[in-house]
C-alpha cells in the first residue's frame, strides 16, 4: 500500500516536479478613461460667467434707473 504513493523516479534517481504550463491569460494595461470632470468644469465656468454677467447687467440697470431718478442723466 505504501509503495503506490511513491512517485516515479528519473533514470538518474532524481524526483521530477510536475511540468509547468504557460499562463493562459496575460495582464495588460488598460487605457486610462477620459476625465469627465474637465467637461463638467467647463460647463460650471460657463454657468458662473453667465450668472455674473446677468448680475452685473441687473446692477447696471438699477444704477441707470437711480441716475435717471436723481436727474444725473
Amino acid at each position: 500500500m505504501e509503495d503506490a504513493r511513491v512517485p516515479e523516479t528519473e533514470p538518474s534517481g532524481a524526483l521530477v516536479p510536475p511540468p509547468t504550463h504557460p499562463p493562459t491569460a496575460l495582464a495588460t494595461a488598460a487605457p486610462v478613461p477620459p476625465r469627465r470632470w474637465a467637461d463638467d468644469a467647463i460647463e460650471t465656468r460657463g454657468l458662473i460667467a453667465r450668472a455674473v454677467e446677468r448680475t452685473l447687467d441687473a446692477l447696471d440697470q438699477v444704477g441707470d434707473s437711480i441716475a435717471a431718478a436723481v436727474g444725473l442723466r
